[in-house]
């Protein structure tokens, strides 16, 4: 038996709330449970025209619930009357740069919604377990050669978004600690994949760049930070680990990764190369800034207590990616 059919023995039939589950992750998150025979409930504030579960026909499948993260007693009420195995918490405002824009609404949202999720978790008489989307902000601006471990303290970075899933992260254990609920965080860098119509990140928007037949353009940064990049499905496949295994370790973070650190500028010549088969040179608009920018996370932890690995290589997760946009481009275009 491959792990695969393992993994359906375990969810078959099982109810999960993925939160945030019309989302980028949400609903990769939601294909990947429906692939293993789960009943899945999508609860999110509303249904967008680009997300993943209208352009894959996985509306059909799920049971979609539209509520707001904010509403505490609606929460609960969902969970008095559902069965609910498992809930995912990914429901979050997750665009860095408009974090810092709207502070209050991000902390709001990420926060308070969080504890409003551990409210609801902690008060019902199901007693779900709850896996929650953290990040690798919570690491702050650490750049290092090496890589970064959970025990690594939270330092200060420079987004409010950072922050504010830095109090959902250490809610979520402390809950597991004090009140004995059946949780943990799990805590990601970069993800990419199909479905990712957020064109203020790099994939999504050097690929933008490329369908309309421009040369790549790097705004942002000057191209020289290394990070590490995740295929979604590695991604979902992480929750589903943590989750199938809360047992043995509620209470604890774990990171994931892809294994594949790369600059900004090689990662972008590499998708050019994916998508036209040569070379491209891309613009970089921001001048040298002469400081080290490296942060990857250490993902041995999940390796070895999850079993967990990254299967998607970051060449074959672009290329499925460019495949997709280029599938669904007349209608991305509207989004981009």
């Amino acid at each position: 038996m491959d792990n695969m059919e393992k993994d359906s023995s375990y969810w078959r039939k099982r109810s999960c709330l993925v939160t945030g589950g019309a989302g980028f992750g949400g609903a990769h998150l939601c294909a990947e449970l429906l692939m293993r025979g789960a009943r899945v409930y999508a609860y999110d504030r509303y249904l967008p025209n680009d997300s993943y579960l209208i352009f894959e026909g996985l509306l059909d499948k799920i049971d979609f619930i539209p509520g707001d993260i904010k509403d505490l007693e609606y929460l609960k009420t969902i969970l008095s009357r559902l069965d609910i195995h498992t809930v995912f918490h990914l429901a979050a405002q997750p665009i860095k740069p408009k974090s810092n824009d709207i502070p209050y609404e991000t902390l709001y949202v990420n926060s308070l919604g969080t504890y409003n999720v551990l409210e609801a978790v902690r008060t019902s008489k199901q007693k779900p377990s709850l896996i929650f989307a953290s990040t690798g902000g919570y690491y702050g601006k650490c750049f290092s050669e090496d890589l970064i471990k959970e025990d690594s303290p939270a330092l200060v970075g420079d987004n409010i978004y950072s922050a504010s899933k830095v109090a959902g992260d250490i809610a979520v254990r402390y809950y597991a600690y004090v009140f004995g609920i059946k949780a943990a965080t799990c805590r990601f860098m970069q993800t990419y994949g199909p479905g990712d119509t957020q064109f203020s990140r790099i994939i999504p928007i050097t690929i933008k760049y490329l369908m309309k037949g421009d040369n790549p353009r790097i705004s942002r940064c000057d191209g020289t930070p290394i990070w590490d990049f995740m295929h979604v499905r590695d991604m979902a496949r992480g929750y589903i680990a943590v989750a199938k295994n809360i047992d043995k370790v509620s209470g604890e973070a774990f990171n994931f990764g892809g294994g594949n650190p790369i600059s900004v500028k090689e990662l972008v010549k590499l998708i050019n190369k994916v998508f036209t088969g040569n070379e491209i040179e891309p613009i970089v608009l921001m001048p040298p800034s002469g400081i080290f920018q490296k942060t990857c996370l250490d993902i041995s932890k999940a390796k070895s207590l999850l079993g967990w690995e990254p299967k998607i290589s970051l060449e074959d997760g672009l290329k499925e990616t460019i495949d997709w946009y280029r599938k669904f481009w007349e209608k991305i275009q509207h989004f981009a």
